[in-house]
Parts: structure tokens; sequence; C-alpha cells
């Protein structure tokens, strides 16, 4: 039985304060998402970037891991290893969820739903570290949790909702930047005891930082060299720059390992520089801009606050992934950016005497926020390091952190205006509390109406979901298990454009409908296993009939979204006179022919020379 010694001190604790964070912040993502309106399995996103997402939790459900999917890029399988990734954890999560639930559609859903107090309890601890009080600490890590850049990501970008790492690898970056050790043992005589401190800690830290997003370790490694060079110029502690450099060193590792399978699957294989293909000037495409940080975000529950978002991200160029951290946030970056110019311009005046930790723990978010916003805005740092390398381009995420560092100092500076304003109370500490309290329901209150949207678009969403349930049903019921349907026009996969103007990843719709049946389209760009459809639509349209079938292709799936016009009737035309009228998707999408009704002589007229050619002198192996 625990006695009320021991209850006081658990809810005093700091674990109970992170939980009580992540409470509230899970239900204020609740709210905010309507979640009792929405169908768990249905995926509350199934559009753009939310597609391979989804593609990649019903993977992972199907065959324990994302690297191979048999049912993609047909008849070889989908093979991930050209598109090299260090998202482990990411993985890890929707692989126990898919299995947990049995349901990629609810594992993607309630993984979403987690990223929130995840988010929360992460901001929690850093906000503590960095000094703030308990009850501010209950409204502005919430409102981290609840920010305009989480719904904005959303499901499209689900692995990049999962920014709970920021907070995680900031605190590294803030007791270097302090002059505290990173490194070490537990102060304690027990044996056991003596690993659980700040060397478990880090290490811990990196792994998870090195292991979840590769935006996120690179914005990390950012902070954690910049406070080192902080702990360099101010105290000339080269012992705290070699630990930042050690923390920073094993992420890089951490990193290197995680993607190890897919430069070991390069090295007996090949490169394929075509499966991944950026260009520098991405980087500028997709930073951000001061003015986007300051304006309300598009999705606000203010209508003119919206609209005046929606004009400027209209008719100003580069609206990027539209970054946006809130009001609050917003506040929090001005003011430090104004305090790193007051102290330029003050100089040593105003270095007079020994600051206080919480003026020195400002300063030091005050240069980080700087330095972040250096990087991550149009035309800055960012722009020099695609001249280098175009691999990292959304350097606008780095807003997460910028936000963090805002709401972090909102926290700090009313935490010293309240005790100045209690100081001079009759009772300083009911004054404390209640004006902490005031506090904490405006912050959240202001957090909510500014950050969460007005809206959620279940019923649509739902309602296509669920006619290509239908449709895509049809199709599988009418083949066998381990048959695969052939995708006209070919689509580039991933992070490609149509010919059309639509979303290449709608290529995986299909997949997502169906269970037991492949799709020649989601392979990886760049080898002749994926691209060999490519060659197919350039040939004769009354051929592509036969030529699929010999094969081992069972039907035809035609999308006319993704055809040019001209094309389109080509095709239909020629498929309709040998195979007769499709199977058509009751929003007229999608055109299906079973290939069982080709002339058995027209598909033995079709040659080993012939399927050979396209795959561009491969051995056919299906």
């Amino acid at each position: 039985m625990i006695d009320g010694a021991t209850q006081r001190t658990w809810w005093r604790s700091e674990w109970a304060l992170h939980l009580a964070v992540a409470a509230i912040s899970l239900g204020l993502a609740v709210v905010a998402l309507r979640v009792w309106e929405a169908d768990f399995a249905i995926p509350w996103s199934d559009a753009g970037d939310a597609i391979p997402v989804a593609a990649h939790f019903k993977t992972v459900l199907e065959t324990g891991w994302y690297e191979f999917q048999p049912l993609l890029g047909a008849p070889f399988g989908q093979q991930y290893h050209d598109f090299p990734s260090a998202e482990t954890t990411n993985f890890v999560i929707a692989t126990v969820l898919s299995h947990l639930f049995g349901n990629w559609a609810v594992a993607m859903n309630v993984a979403f739903l987690l990223s929130f107090p995840l988010a929360g309890a992460a901001a929690s601890w850093f906000v503590r570290v960095a000094g703030g009080s308990r009850l501010l600490t209950l409204a502005v890590a919430p409102v981290f949790a609840i920010l305009p850049y989480h719904f904005v990501q959303g499901e499209p970008h689900l692995f990049i909702s999962m920014y709970f790492i920021i907070p995680l690898g900031l605190v590294l970056a803030l007791r270097v930047g302090r002059g505290e050790a990173i490194w070490g043992w537990r102060d304690t005589a027990h044996p056991v005891g003596r690993w659980f401190g700040r060397g478990l800690q880090t290490v811990a830290i990196a792994v998870l930082v090195g292991s979840t997003d590769t935006y996120y370790a690179v914005f990390v490694l950012i902070m954690l060299a910049a406070a080192g060079v902080f702990a360099i110029v101010r105290d000339r502690s080269w012992s705290r720059f070699s630990g930042a450099i050690v923390a920073g060193v094993l992420v890089i590792v951490v990193m290197a390992l995680n993607m190890l399978p897919d430069w070991i699957h390069t090295w007996t294989h090949g490169p394929n520089p075509g499966a991944f293909q950026r260009t520098g000037v991405h980087a500028e495409y997709f930073a951000l801009k001061l003015t986007q940080l300051l304006l309300p975000w598009p999705g606000h529950r203010i209508g003119p606050l919206a609209d005046l978002r929606a004009a400027y991200d209209t008719h100003y160029p580069l609206a990027s992934e539209e970054p946006s951290i809130g009001a609050i946030s917003a506040i929090g970056f001005l003011l430090l950016l104004g305090y790193v110019v007051y102290r330029a311009f003050a100089g040593r005046r105003a270095g007079s005497g020994t600051p206080s930790p919480r003026v020195q723990t400002l300063g030091l978010l005050a240069g980080l926020v700087l330095i972040a916003f250096l990087f991550g805005t149009l035309g800055g740092i960012d722009s020099v390091i695609s001249l280098i390398t175009p691999v990292l381009r959304s350097w606008n995420r780095i807003a997460v952190v910028i936000a963090l560092l805002g709401l972090t100092a909102i926290a700090l500076l009313l935490d010293a205006a309240i005790a100045r304003r209690a100081a001079r109370a009759d009772r300083p500490d009911r004054s404390r509390l209640a004006l902490g309290g005031v506090a904490v329901v405006v912050l959240l209150v202001v957090g909510w109406v500014d950050q969460t949207p007005s809206g959620m678009a279940w019923q649509s969403s739902a309602a296509r979901f669920q006619a290509y349930d239908e449709y895509f049903g049809q199709i599988e019921s009418s083949l066998e298990p381990g048959d695969w349907v052939v995708q006209l026009p070919y689509q580039e996969f991933p992070e490609a454009h149509t010919a059309t103007g639509s979303d290449a990843n709608d290529v995986l719709i299909p997949y997502l409908h169906t269970t037991s049946i492949g799709w020649t389209g989601g392979g990886l760009r760049g080898r002749p296993e994926a691209d060999w459809t490519r060659v197919l639509q350039g040939l004769e349209s009354d051929s592509i009939p036969a030529i699929a079938a010999a094969a081992g292709g069972s039907g035809i799936l035609l999308d006319s979204l993704a055809t040019p016009r001209p094309q389109w009737t080509a095709w239909s035309t020629a498929f309709d006179a040998a195979l007769g009228e499709p199977l058509r998707s009751s929003d007229g999408r999608y055109s299906y022919w079973a290939l069982d009704g080709v002339p058995p002589a027209e598909v033995s007229a079709v040659t080993p020379e012939m399927l050979a050619t396209l795959l561009q002198g491969r051995q056919w192996a299906p």
C-alpha cells in the first residue's frame, strides 16, 4: 500500500508532469481532429504523400518490414533499398501497431494520434531542463504538441509528424551550451544505478535521433555543434565541445548503421541514381521565410486570418510546405531575436555582473534560434549546403526547432514576470499559483484557437476510399491469388510527376485496396525490373494486350487521370476492340480489362525476344 508521503512524492514527480502534459496533448488532439467522427479503419488522409505512407504500413503488416513488397512492381516486387532511409524507429512503430491492431489503416491513424502526446511529453522534459516552472510547462509543452506544423504535415508526412525527437535532441544542445556534462556516470554507490547517468541518456537520445528522421537528425547535429561552439567561446570549455562532437559522431554512426542494408544492396546490385532524384534548387523551393513563420497558418479557425495567409501563399512565390509556428511561438521567436540585437548593440554594458541562470539560458536559446533561422531561411545556409549535396531539401522543417525555442522563451519570461509580481503580494506563493494558473489557461486557449484546424474532411475521404475498396475488390475477386495486373500509363515512383500533373503516388492506390493480387506500379524507377511498362506503353496499342498476357499479366488497369487524352483515346479504343467493355470505377477514373479474352494465337505470337526487349536485355523471370 502506498503511504501518503510516497503518494505526494509521485504526484510531484517529473514523470507525473510529463504524463499530465501527454494527456493534455492527446486530449487537445482528439478534440481538434474530432476523432469521434472518424472511422479508424479508413486512413484519415488518402491523397498525396499519405498514399506511400499507407503502403508502408500495409507492407510491414503483410511482410514484416518495409524494404520489399512482392505485390508492387510486379512481377518482380518493389525493392525499397534504392531509396536509403534511416527512419527505423518510425518503421518499428508502424510494424508494432500494424500487428497489434491487425489493420494497417487503424495502425496509421493511431500512430498519428500518438505523435501528439509524444511531442508534448518530450517538450515537457526540454522546458523543465531549460528551467521552466511546472505550471508554465503544463501550458507551453501541449502548445508545442499542437503546432500548426503538426497539422500541416499530418498523415501525408506522418514520419515528419513524429517530431518528439527534436526536444530530446535539443536537451543535449542545451546542456552543452550551458557548460553541463552530457557524459558520465550517475553519482551513486549502487553498481547498477551508476549506469543510469548522463552518459546513458546521451546514448539513448543519440540512438533515437539517428534512427527516427534524417532531417531532424541534421537539425539536432546543427544545434549540438552550435552549442559546442558557444561553450568554447564563453567558457573555453574544450571538454564540453569534445563531448558534443562525440555525441554528434554517435548520431551519424547510428544513421549509417540504419542505412547499411541499403548500401549493401547498392554494392551487390549496382547503384540506381534514378530512384533518388533531387536537385539543389529544391532547397530554396522548400525553404522558409520570416513572413511565413509570423503569419497565421492556412487552416486557421478565424476566417479572416486564414484568408490573409491564403492570399499571401497565392500571390507570393515559394509557398514551400506552408511553414507556420503559431502566434505564441512567433512572439517567443521575435523576443529571442530581439535579445540577440540587444546584446549586439549593448556590448559589454549588457554583460555587467554575472547573469542569472535564466538569463544565460535565454541567451543560449537566442543564439540557437538565430542559427536555426539562418539555416532554414530562403537563400540562407541551406542554399550553400545545396551546392554541395541536394539530398536535404525541405529546410522549412527547421521551423519546429524555432517553435520549441520560442515557446521555451515564453515560459521562462512569464515565470520571471510572475515571480516578480508575486513577490510584491501579501501571499507570494498563493499569488504565484494564481497568476501561473491564469497564464496556463490563457496560453492553452490561445494555442487551441490559433493552432488547431477549423474542420477535418472525413466524409469525402471516407466516401472515396470505400468506393475504391468496392471497385478494386471486384477486380480482385475475379482473379486468383498471385495474379498481377498491368497498370498504364507507366508512372515513375517515388517523388515524380505524371504527364498530366496528377500525383505519381496514386499508382499505389490499387494496392491499398487489395490483398492477394499484384500490380506493376510502385517499383522504384531506375531499374529495368521497375521500368518495363514504360517500354510496353510505347508499343502499338493493339499489340499491348497480347504482350501483357504473354508476360504473365491477368489484366490491364488504365488510369484516365494520369493519361494524356490522345493516348487514353487510343488505348481505350484498342483495348475495347480486343477485350470488350471494361469495368469502370464509379468516378470514371479507372478502367479494367481482363486479359483472359486475348486470343491464344496472339499470345503465342509474342516471342521471348519481344519480352526481353521490355527488360532491356535482362532475362524475364516472373
